[in-house]
This record gives structure tokens, sequence and C-alpha cells, in this order.
């Protein structure tokens, strides 16, 4: 007897726990909802002036919530979002780099693909190539920044720098009339550059000459640095010319991981000194670096920037 009672008593105290677990269950359910929805309204409620303006009440919890409904608000949160990460970025930005991308003029379709990067780009134009007027034109249409890629004299007198450059053996008027002829070839440009020139660009005399004639136009001087003693920087700056000069050169090997590398020096160069400047030609290993590195040097804090902003 005393057995079968133990029994009764035994299954009787499970009953009693069973019920405990359910009804704590239920209620840490309950109070799981309730939180979910407290939080639902208190996001909206902190938000509603981000997300929409015509913001509603807090839906109630029996109100049935369609996808419709779901995909329509968030269509209306989207650009508002996309708005709050890009002042996000701005924020975060460590430093700037510009890329300019020279010999440009040799083909427009090259040119479609350069124009076509998610970034700004400045497009130096050499004169008297076959499509020099297409391609800068185009640029001009599109808002890029436009440059005369101006050719210059080499030390290694072997190579030519191509039709209208400038010589160390050039008059004063000679040097003149030949700016003047680049100039009526690639009109409308921003600003100059040279193309080789890592003789030209030593000599004060020619530079002073080439520097007055782009000060008169109100053009800035960006220095590709062909030569490690070029003055080119040096008296722009005291001639009062806006000026910068050439960071690194992206593409001196037309190698895909030689070109990624350039990217990493230009990447570092920029984060230890606020920014950087690169140059690089339509090669099609180039562009297709260039495709991916917007994403690559954003999430580092790096903004490409248009070359004005880098000026001095």
């Amino acid at each position: 007897m005393g057995k079968k009672l133990w029994n009764y008593v035994y299954s009787l105290l499970l009953s009693v726990i069973l019920l405990l677990l359910i009804g704590i269950f239920l209620n840490l359910n309950s109070n799981v909802h309730k939180i979910e929805n407290n939080a639902l309204v208190s996001n909206k409620e902190m938000f509603k002036e981000y997300v929409d303006p015509e913001y509603e009440q807090p839906i109630s919890e029996k109100q049935t919530i369609f996808l419709y409904d779901i995909i329509d608000q968030k269509t209306k949160e989207l650009p508002l979002f996309n708005k709050f990460i890009i002042d996000r970025k701005r924020e975060e930005v460590k430093a700037r780099v510009a890329i300019i991308i020279d010999d440009m003029g040799y083909q427009k379709e090259i040119a479609e693909q350069v124009m076509s990067l998610n970034f700004p780009v400045a497009i130096s134009v050499l004169p008297f190539l076959p499509y020099s007027r297409i391609v800068a034109q185009m640029a001009r249409e599109r808002g890029f920044t436009v440059l005369l890629h101006l050719p210059m004299e080499p030390h290694n007198s072997n190579t030519d720098p191509g039709k209208g450059a400038i010589f160390t053996t050039m008059t004063e008027q000679g040097v003149k009339a030949k700016i003047l002829a680049d100039l009526q070839e690639i009109p409308d440009i921003d600003g100059v550059n040279n193309h080789m020139g890592s003789k030209a660009t030593e000599d004060d005399y020619i530079m002073k000459i080439v520097l007055n004639e782009l000060k008169e136009r109100n053009l800035f001087f960006i220095d590709s640095m062909t030569s490690p003693y070029s003055v080119g920087y040096k008296l722009s700056k005291e001639m009062g010319i806006k000026t910068a000069q050439r960071t690194v050169f992206l593409d001196n090997e037309q190698d895909v991981d030689y070109i990624r590398n350039q990217i990493m020096v230009l990447k570092e160069y920029a984060l230890k000194y606020g920014s950087a400047i690169a140059i690089g030609h339509p090669y099609c290993n180039t562009i297709n670096v260039l495709i991916e590195v917007d994403l690559l040097l954003q999430s580092e804090g790096i903004e490409i920037v248009p070359i004005e902003e880098l000026l001095e």
C-alpha cells in the first residue's frame, strides 16, 4: 500500500513540475514578443525623422504585416540609408588619392573603358594623335578633368617624345609657339602634366617659359617626376601656380601583380602623408586592376578624389 501511495505522489509531483515548466515557457515567449515589439516601436521612434517624413504611428501587435508592406518600407528607407553610409564614410576618410591616366588619344575604345570607372580620374591627352580631340571632348562632356600631356625632351636622345614636344635647344619664341599649337590641338583643358621630359624638366630656363605660359592661361601643372631632379613642382610653387607632383607610377611593368603592388604602395603613402597621386596608362591590365581598386581603398578609409582637390 505504501508503495502505491509513493508512486501516486511521485506522478503528481512530475505533473506539477511539467505544468510549471510549460507556464514558464509560455510566459517567456510572450515577454520576448513584447520586447521585440517594444524594440521595433523604439527604433521607429528614434529614427523616424531619417526613415520617412510621412511617419505613421507604430503598428499594433494584432495588425497583419504583408510582404509588399515590408518591401515598400525598405524602398523608402534605402536612399536615406545610402546617404547615411556615404556621410559616415566621409567622416571616416583618413586619406585622399588622385589618379591620372596618361597617353590618352591613341584609341577611342580604351578611353571609353577608362571613363567607365566608378571614381574620378584625370584624362591626360597627348596632342596630335588620331583620337586626341575626340577623347578630350568625350572627357569634358562627361565631367572629367582634362590635361594636356605635354611632350618634353627626355635624356635618352633616341626616344622620341612625339609631335608637339618641347626641347631644351628651343628659343623662348619657339617654346611659346609649340605650347600654343598644342593648346589649339586640345583646347579647354584644366591643366598640364609632362610626357617624358626627364631632361627638359630639369632645365630652369625652359620650365620658366613653359610655366609662364600656363600661368597666363590659369592652368595648373602636375609634375610627372620623370626625373628626381625636376624643377617643375618647385618652380610652380614659387611662381604661384597651382601644382602637385606624382607619387607613384602604377604600371612601369604591365603585369597585374606589379600593378596591384603599386596600388599597395599608393595606399601606404597616402595613409602616412594624407594624400598621394598615381599615374597610370591605358593598358588593359591597369584598367582591370583599377576596376577593383575603389572598394579596396575605401575599405582602408581612402577616398579617390579629382586631382584638383590635391593641388597646392
